[in-house]
């Protein structure tokens, strides 16, 4: 590790370990939280060292570094260090059992979180939770340690570090000049670090607030609401303001409304909802450990956060609300604008990728809940046929088979998959009759994943070019459109299940990366469910756009920039991470930006780096292409208002986001021209980003795309004040 590296990983997970305290990354919180703790300065001391002990574990017994500088094995350690300067003075012995009980606090820290990895639930504090009582249990026999006299000349100590503006700060915010329920807010959260006064507890809050409008919004609120079910119920409401237990009901609602959940409505209410319940279980173990002289600490926060979430895993529909945070990118703002952007677009994290099982165009003759054979467990399906410009399915009067224009037509595998189940062998019937007895004709059914199925039936007799257990490629052809079964005309009947029989009951499941035809306009449709009477088109890539989005791992893309003034050179690389996803990182910037590409459809995920760099500003304009090339073909998305908007604009809004939003970010593409369909040598596009305000544009950006011999010979970016133009140097 080179020096400069050596120096940001050590710092970063240093700082981090603060930060996870509040599920945050935030540079600017985690130094704020640092100076707090120095407030007494022996306090502070100790929990940094018990920091650098916990990497310095986590390093030497070879753990991933990525989770070391996220601060995941340093923040329970942190907080017992914490803990452990607030009860003993230094010495040497004190040191000792530091070191002895952040090795107890990290052993644990991996114990559990491999237990609980398996369930798919997160560790939280329940290792500083073994390793504090461990200790403090332990420590009444040992005579070598000293109790701390931390608090009782609390004064004397901010004098000495601050001076007399600190001592008046301190007598202010602990004044009765505050209201009583936010005075015993800001105890509590200071609390949180072990520091009991108001005014660590304002250091915070502002840090909290400048690292998330919506977490810091939760505190508040979820505080309020355990104080006054307090007064409601009657029970001690001083127990909130001596034993500063209040800081389980703010990390509770932080947690449950906005970290682990996509913010919401729907969370805000779970969060306060489960404050009355966190109340009880804090009430009913501070009986059971004032017996044994032993804090509760963060217990009440664990079990209820740690308890919902396991529930929620347990819904028959686990992507209803209120829904877990799927990609975590430490900001609930970000969370949110990730989530908000587009419901279809993050389909691939929770749907794997079925498309239209033909080639060309056709139309749903019944869709689901259909009004002929589509009914009840059987009702989410579709049946497929090939009309004319009448309207009509078949050529002359159709007493024929043959007449029809989607018989004896290619039928695709919709995925890749392994052929389940075929029936074969059913004469394909004379139009108007139907085979009642054998209803579902010839039949191919695909496993395509775990309790993912799909069935394509009616297929026609001795088509079938597949035997069981064969594995196949999405767009391999596997059959043709026949007319067996229950079919009085030639048709495709498309269905998607969850078990391997066939005639199972249908799931509703969408279709991927398809193209819908209206008064002649194709639109562009990812996951999505046709319906009855729509024209379905599949996509056709075009080999010279498909080549030019063809980034794979070790691929380098070359350019020369231009902004009126002056020429630099650039250079991106295709490189993968550690979960294998896909992205292009900048050289110059040291920006990423992680991207999907399917075969069909090339779309950004995520970007990480500056927001002037040319990668920033490709990110920006291919955010989703279609590799096939349409006419006047437009593809609409929305972005991460986080991405296009600077914080000081969307400040407000991100109080308001997880109920209403009144900001947009458009994304806009065009398809513009190609100079030959059958053989193009260039292709040109346009693209633009708009950021809106009550429906009104903020700000807008143009780009313009000009392909050639399968790179991007030209990439034109137009701002407001200059043009940036890129040409490909490959």
């Amino acid at each position: 590790m080179k020096h400069r590296d050596h120096i940001l990983f050590w710092s970063e997970a240093t700082i981090h370990s603060y930060t996870q305290v509040f599920f945050s990354k935030n540079k600017v919180l985690g130094a704020l939280l640092i100076l707090t703790t120095f407030f007494d300065f022996n306090l502070g001391l100790s929990g940094l060292l018990a920091v650098v002990i916990s990497n310095l574990l986590a390093l030497g017994l070879n753990f991933d570094k990525h989770y070391i500088q996220e601060g995941s094995y340093g923040f329970n350690g942190l907080l017992v260090g914490l803990g452990l300067g607030l009860y003993y003075e230094p010495s040497p012995a004190f040191f000792v059992l530091l070191m002895v009980a952040m090795l107890i606090t990290f052993l644990v820290t991996i114990a559990v979180s491999g237990i609980l990895a398996k369930y798919g639930l997160p560790y939280l504090s329940i290792p500083f939770l073994v390793g504090i009582w461990s200790i403090l249990l332990a420590a009444r026999g040992f005579e070598s340690l000293g109790l701390s006299q931390n608090g009782v000349y609390m004064l004397n100590e901010l004098y000495a570090s601050g001076d007399v503006w600190l001592v008046d700060s301190y007598h202010w915010f602990n004044s009765s000049n505050i209201p009583e329920p936010i005075l015993i807010y800001l105890k509590s959260l200071g609390a949180i670090l072990f520091q009991f006064n108001a005014l660590s507890g304002i250091i915070i809050s502002i840090g909290l607030l400048i690292y998330s409008r919506i977490s810091f919004s939760l505190s508040i609120l979820s505080f309020l609401v355990a104080y006054y079910f307090y007064w409601f119920i009657g029970a001690d409401i001083d127990a909130l303001g001596y034993s500063y237990i209040g800081f389980n009901f703010i990390l509770s609602g932080i947690a449950l409304g906005s970290f682990f959940l996509v913010p919401s409505k729907t969370t805000y209410l779970w969060a306060f909802a489960l404050i009355p319940a966190m109340v009880i279980i804090t009430a009913a173990v501070s009986s059971v450990f004032t017996l044994v002289q032993l804090g509760i600490y963060s217990l009440p926060f664990n079990i209820i956060v740690i308890t919902f979430l396991y529930v929620l895993k347990l819904r028959m529909k686990p992507n209803a609300k209120p829904e877990e945070v799927r990609v975590q990118l430490y900001s609930p703002e970000k969370n949110l604008y990730e989530r908000l952007s587009n419901t279809k677009r993050y389909a691939n994290f929770k749907w794997q990728a079925i498309g239209v099982p033909f080639f060309g165009e056709w139309s749903v003759s019944q869709g689901h809940k259909g009004a002929y054979t589509h009914k009840e467990a059987w009702q989410e399906a579709w049946d497929f046929v090939i009309i004319d410009d009448k309207q009509k399915q078949y050529r002359g009067t159709g007493d024929y088979r043959e007449d029809y224009y989607c018989f004896d037509k290619p039928i695709l595998a919709p995925a890749d998959g392994v052929i389940e189940t075929v029936l074969r062998g059913v004469e394909d019937n004379t139009i108007g009759d139907a085979n009642l007895h054998q209803n579902w004709g010839n039949t191919i059914v695909i496993k395509h994943g775990y309790q993912l199925y799909t069935q394509l039936s009616h297929l026609k007799d001795s088509s079938i070019k597949v035997a069981k257990g064969a594995t196949v490629k999405k767009g391999d052809v596997i059959a043709h459109c026949g007319n067996s079964g229950r079919s009085p005309y030639p048709h495709l009947h498309f269905q998607i299940q969850q078990t391997p029989y066939i005639g199972s009951k249908t799931l509703e499941y969408p279709l991927s990366t398809y193209l819908e035809k209206e008064k002649e306009q194709l639109h562009f449709n990812f996951f999505n469910y046709p319906k009855e009477g729509a024209l379905i088109k599949s996509v056709e890539t075009n080999k010279l756009m498909s080549s030019a989005f063809h980034f794979i791992p070790g691929r380098t893309l070359n350019f020369e920039v231009n902004d009126g003034q002056s020429t630099t050179k650039i250079t991106w690389e295709v490189k993968n991470d550690m979960s294998n996803n896909r992205y292009l990182y900048c050289h110059t910037s040291g920006s990423k930006a992680y991207f999907v590409n399917d075969g069909t459809l090339h779309y950004f995920t995520l970007f990480e780096g500056k927001k002037d760099s040319l990668l920033y500003y490709f990110y920006l304009a291919a955010y989703k292409v279609l590799l096939g090339y349409y006419d006047n073909l437009e593809i609409k998305e929305q972005y991460p208002l986080y991405l296009v908007t600077n914080k000081q604009l969307r400040y407000l809004h991100d109080f308001t986001a997880p109920f209403f939003q009144y900001m947009r970010g458009h994304y806009l593409l065009n398809y513009i021209s190609i100079d030959d369909d059958l053989s193009p040598q260039k292709i040109e596009l346009e693209s633009s980003a708009e950021v809106t305000l009550f429906a009104k544009s903020r700000s807008k950006v143009n780009f313009k795309f000009s392909i050639e011999e399968s790179r991007f010979a030209l990439f034109e970016v137009k701002l407001q004040h200059k043009t940036l133009t890129a040409k490909c140097v490959e």
